[in-house]
This record gives C-alpha cells, sequence and structure tokens, in this order.
C-alpha cells in the first residue's frame, strides 16, 4: 500500500476541524500543525508508505531535539509532533473526542537496591521534619537524578561518590540554560541530601556538601518589582485573546492581594464572601489559615471574568483552563509576560511566575508606611521574619541609586 497525500491531507483538515470543536483555536497551535503537515508529507512521500502510528512515532522519536531538562522551543516543538501524530492517529480510528496528555514518561528509579533505599530514606526524613507533600516530591525529584547520573556513569555505591563526580554532574546537560532560581534551589536541596547521606552513613567523606558549585550573581538591574508603567501594560486589554479577562483578574489578585500563585489557582467560589469582600482560604505552602480584603477593582475584575468568560462549567475553582478538558488551571497557563509583547516591559519582565507581583504588593505596603508585622501577617508568612527581604530589597535598590561622594569636590570650612 502507497502513501495517498490527498487522503492524508484530508485526514489532517478532518483532524483540525475536530481539535477546533474541541475548543482549540490558537493560530500558534494550528500554524504548528500545518508545519508539521508539510514535515510528514516529505517524510512520507519519500518512504511511499500510508501513514500509520508506530512507524511515524518512531520517526519522530529519530528526530534531533534538546534534552527535556533544557526545556527549549527544540524540545517543545518535538513533544508538539508526538501529539500531532497521536491526534492524526485518533482522528482516523474515529476516537478523538478529547484531549489528551499524549506523551507520559514513567518515573525512572535508581537500579541498585542502595540508592533506592537512600532515596526512600531521604524521603521519610523529609516528611518528619514537616515539609509538604510538593516539597518532598521537588526534593525527591531532585536526589533521583543526581542518583541516576551516578549509576550512568558507573558509581553504583554511595560510598564511592567523590567531590569531582558531584563536580562533574554539574556540568552535564541539564544545568545549560538553567535559570539562576533553579539552580539555587538544586544545590540547596543536594546540599541538605549529600549532608543526610553522611549522617546516615552512606559515605564517610563529609566533604561532599562542599564540592557543589558555588555562585554568584551580578546584575545591571534588580528585577524584584514592577512598576506603574508595567502594570499598565500587562492590564491593557486583548481583544483577540481567549483569556484576556482572566489574565487581568489574575494580576489584580496578584497585586492586590500578595497571595502566591499556588493559592490564586486553587482559589473556590466559597473562598470568596462577596458581600463582605474578604478572601479565606487555607494556603497551600503554609497550611495555615488566611484572611485577606478583595477591594472593589479585584472583586468586579473577577466577576467580569466569570460572567464573560469563563467556560459554563460546574468546576468548584474559579480560574480554568480556556480550551481542552476544563479543569483547574496549572502554573504552565500563566501567560503574563506575553501580555507585553512589543513594549519596553517585555524586556524588564523575567518570566511568566507570579511571585513578581507578591512582592510589588509587599513592597508597596512597605513604602506606605505599613509596619512590618503587618506586612508578615497579610502575606501569612509563618516566620515573621520572613518579610524583612522586602525591606532588604528597598535597601538594595536605593544603595544602586546612590551617588559615590568620593567623586564629589567638596571644600572643609574650618571654625
Amino acid at each position: 500500500m502507497k502513501f495517498d497525500e490527498q487522503g492524508f491531507r484530508h485526514l489532517v483538515d478532518e483532524t483540525k476541524a475536530t481539535i477546533m470543536r474541541l475548543g482549540t483555536t490558537s493560530h500558534v497551535v494550528l500554524d504548528r500543525y500545518k508545519r508539521f503537515t508539510e514535515m510528514l508529507v516529505e517524510h512520507l512521500k519519500t518512504l511511499d508508505q500510508p501513514f500509520e502510528l508506530t512507524h511515524c512515532l518512531e520517526w519522530v522519536n529519530s528526530l534531533e531535539h534538546d534534552p527535556a531538562s533544557v526545556l527549549s522551543a527544540s524540545y517543545v516543538d518535538w513533544i508538539a509532533l508526538h501529539r500531532f501524530v497521536h491526534l492524526l492517529a485518533e482522528q482516523q480510528a474515529g476516537t478523538l473526542t478529547e484531549w489528551h496528555h499524549y506523551l507520559s514518561f514513567t518515573l525512572e528509579l535508581p537500579e541498585t537496591d542502595e540508592y533506592r533505599n537512600i532515596l526512600v530514606e531521604f524521603q521519610e526524613v523529609m516528611k518528619v521534619e514537616g515539609k509538604y507533600t510538593n516539597t518532598v516530591k521537588s526534593y525527591s525529584s531532585i536526589t533521583r537524578r543526581l542518583l541516576l547520573y551516578l549509576e550512568s556513569v558507573g558509581v553504583t555505591k554511595f560510598s564511592d561518590v567523590s567531590n569531582q563526580n558531584i563536580l562533574d554532574y554539574f556540568q552535564t546537560d541539564r544545568f545549560k540554560n538553567r535559570n539562576l532560581k533553579g539552580f539555587q534551589t538544586e544545590l540547596c536541596v543536594l546540599k541538605k541530601f549529600l549532608r543526610f547521606a553522611a549522617d546516615a552513613g552512606y559515605t564517610a567523606c563529609e566533604t561532599l556538601p562542599y564540592a557543589l558549585p558555588k555562585i554568584r550573581q551580578f546584575r545591571d538591574k534588580i528585577i524584584t518589582t514592577i512598576d506603574e508603567k508595567i502594570e499598565a501594560d500587562l492590564m491593557e486589554d486583548e481583544p483577540g485573546s481567549l483569556v484576556n479577562k482572566r489574565d487581568q483578574a489574575i494580576l489584580l489578585l496578584a497585586l492586590h492581594t500578595g497571595l502566591r500563585s499556588c493559592d490564586i489557582r486553587a482559589l473556590r467560589f466559597c473562598d470568596i464572601d462577596w458581600k463582605k469582600e474578604p478572601i479565606h482560604i487555607r494556603q497551600k505552602k503554609t497550611g495555615v489559615d488566611l484572611e485577606i480584603p478583595i477591594d472593589s477593582a479585584t472583586q468586579n475584575a473577577i466577576i467580569d471574568y466569570i460572567l464573560n468568560e469563563r467556560r459554563d462549567c460546574e468546576q468548584e475553582y474559579i480560574f480554568v483552563t480556556s480550551v481542552g478538558p476544563i479543569k483547574k488551571l496549572a502554573r504552565r497557563h500563566y501567560r503574563m509576560k506575553y501580555r507585553t509583547q512589543g513594549t519596553e516591559s517585555y524586556e524588564n519582565l523575567p518570566h511568566d511566575g507570579l511571585h513578581i507581583y507578591r512582592r510589588t504588593f509587599a513592597s508597596r505596603l512597605l513604602q506606605s508606611g505599613t509596619p512590618l508585622p503587618l506586612i508578615s501577617e497579610m502575606l501569612g508568612h509563618i516566620d515573621k521574619n520572613s518579610v524583612r527581604v522586602y525591606l532588604s530589597t528597598d535597601e538594595a535598590r536605593m544603595k544602586r541609586c546612590a551617588l559615590d561622594i568620593s567623586q564629589i569636590p567638596c571644600r572643609r570650612e574650618e571654625y
């Protein structure tokens, strides 16, 4: 059986029509699928073979791409091509009725019993210390990757791990183009793990934690808060966007209440007292109950989103996905920086995360003369000293603006 180009292109058109009925109207997705179509046509033409899932996936897997750890455009493109091939196969079989995350990876664990045991023991220690479930998962993931690397270079006993092994690990592709915060997090977790390994008797080498690389950060400017210009660019209407009102409501929540990203995503209808106007939540990170007032502008933005943009569903969460299956937002759904594309603000926003708006909320309270204990309470901190980071941020900014008085000529008066 040979390749039928006309029939294949008809299958592509049917697939696009189906996914648009399921809610996908993103021109970025559709343009990408147009490019993928030409890639598949060229490949199948060359081999003169009909479209078939297994064969096409083998071809996709053979394509060169960056590793997942880099999370580059190359890797995202490769993932999207995988998805497109699956969509075509489901359309062909008549089973394309909803979105799926087609690429599912089985969690890779160390092969050696010792490494598996040390990983489990480290998890238990984290739990005993009172770390939250997500934190334990994050610490375990970072530790697991180190153990897998050690196995890959032939180090199968932790007692054989050397300082050089630790240094070499940080030269792998995983740490290329890694953002500073992610790098610092891994250093912190692995320092804790290596100390645990020594205390638990898995290694006699107590210098392993000190083999971790030291990093220093030099920045031309401090980007920890946003100013009125960036805020105005962020709040600018995007008439063609499916999530314009949702983004605006989330931005106002972050800027006017200081809520963490995880708490905004988990916000339910029952968490807001629409008459008295406070928000009542149990914080995801700390487990501490928090009550914080919500201003009328933020409340109106949320109501505008619910009435005029939110999809009709029975989800208890206020903010839901705009396409595909209706579910609670995940962090990857944020696209705040994109709202400022084409403006100077785009270069001044470090990423799509919401923590910069929480910092802005705290800094603005500080600048208005609000006492630190009250700011700490409004942010929901367990450790009341945590709020001092905002004070030091302002001090750092002022130091950057200070003149070097040694360069100013002066005349000493004698009396």
